[in-house]
């Protein structure tokens, strides 16, 4: 096994679990849904926060296995990306879900921890391209990208309102939708 197929493991670990955290959170809400009233935001970050999850995992398999200089600060760099990742999962589901579990509140209440784990998030994942070298090959639509959610993130740190939160998660939704589907062109990306 090559160093990297090791550290991968770990990698897709954190992954799993914060996969496993957002689909077990989503079947409990599908297990209340007469008694839980869900916002479109909450329901969107959710779907955006499990697409990360993908779109992280794919990039770690793909992105970094011929990367030669592992050592434990690139290790650990990779490793906080996921984390960052897994803790927005528990954010947007708590391990004690109360009876009365109101989705919106919960997520307005700690919006500042999501909004500022997603900054670093946004920081870590210009890094990464940085470090595999895709700032050239992306160029100005990434930049859009991390500038739009990074926008998204302030607004929604700034804001109880319901509105708001629904145009700023549809917003950053919508950008990865569309990143992915750019990056889907180049079949190397997509089906290696």
């Amino acid at each position: 096994m090559s160093s990297f197929e090791f550290l991968s493991v770990l990698i897709s670990v954190v992954v799993g679990l914060g996969i496993a955290n957002l689909l077990t959170g989503l079947g409990r809400l599908l297990q209340r849904h007469r008694e839980v009233r869900v916002s479109l935001a909450f329901l969107v970050w959710t779907l955006f926060v499990f697409m990360f999850h993908v779109v992280y995992w794919w990039t770690i398999v793909f992105g970094w296995q011929e990367w030669q200089n592992w050592n434990l600060l690139v290790f650990l760099f990779v490793l906080t990306y996921g984390i960052l990742l897994f803790l927005l999962s528990v954010i947007l589901f708590p391990v004690d879900m109360p009876a009365n579990w109101d989705p919106h509140t919960h997520f307005i209440d700690l919006r500042r921890w999501f909004f500022g784990i997603f900054v670093a998030l946004i920081v870590v994942e210009a890094l990464d391209s940085y470090l595999k070298n895709h700032l050239a090959q992306f160029s100005l639509p990434y930049y859009g990208m991390l500038a739009l959610w990074f926008a998204c993130a302030v607004a929604g740190w700034m804001s109880e309102s319901r509105r708001t939160q629904a145009v700023a998660s549809l917003v950053v939704l919508g950008s990865m939708i569309a990143w992915v589907s750019y990056q889907l062109r180049d079949l190397e990306w997509s089906l290696s």
